[in-house]
């Protein structure tokens, strides 16, 4: 399939909102409509681009049955903290970026990135949050979309 940049992320600030969620409870179109009109008004944002991020309880086990507890956001990187909105520190680390293009409801590409990809690569999960960026490329809903998925990984013990 898609092979990984692997990059070293600065970390981050997220602006934004959030939601206790799970994969099976994964509803984010709820979320984004509270989220939207409140960053046409944050004067520092460092880009254009919405960040969609999953933070973990842990690190999280993917497989037929799992189900992990996550906190859901929607927001965007800023420079610092603004009023009316929840934050959230990105924390500097590696990631395994993978730019995928198609339907943001195709659920082969996370397949292929947990049960393929890093069982055999050289990396493990790290207890960092999973996040995807949408820059100008993104459109909901539209098999043109074009997104990066940002998985925090680890060399393997």
């Amino acid at each position: 399939m898609i092979e990984p940049t692997i990059l070293n992320f600065e970390g981050a600030v997220l602006c934004g909102a959030s939601e206790p969620m799970t994969l099976q409870s994964f509803t984010p179109w709820t979320l984004w409509p509270r989220v939207m009109p409140q960053l046409s008004r944050v004067s520092n944002r460092k880009n254009k681009d919405l960040i969609s991020l999953r933070a973990f309880e842990g690190i999280p086990v993917f497989g037929p049955t799992a189900d992990p507890n996550f906190t859901y956001w929607g927001g965007a990187e800023v420079t610092g903290p603004n009023d009316g909105l929840e934050h959230l520190e990105i924390p500097a680390g590696t990631y395994a970026v993978f730019h995928y293009k198609g339907l943001s409801n195709d659920s082969s590409i996370w397949r292929f990135i947990y049960s393929q990809w890093l069982p055999n690569s050289e990396w493990e999960l790290d207890d960092r949050p999973h996040f995807e960026r949408l820059g100008s490329k993104y459109k909901n809903d539209d098999p043109t979309s074009e997104e990066d998925i940002y998985i925090p990984i680890r060399p393997k013990k």
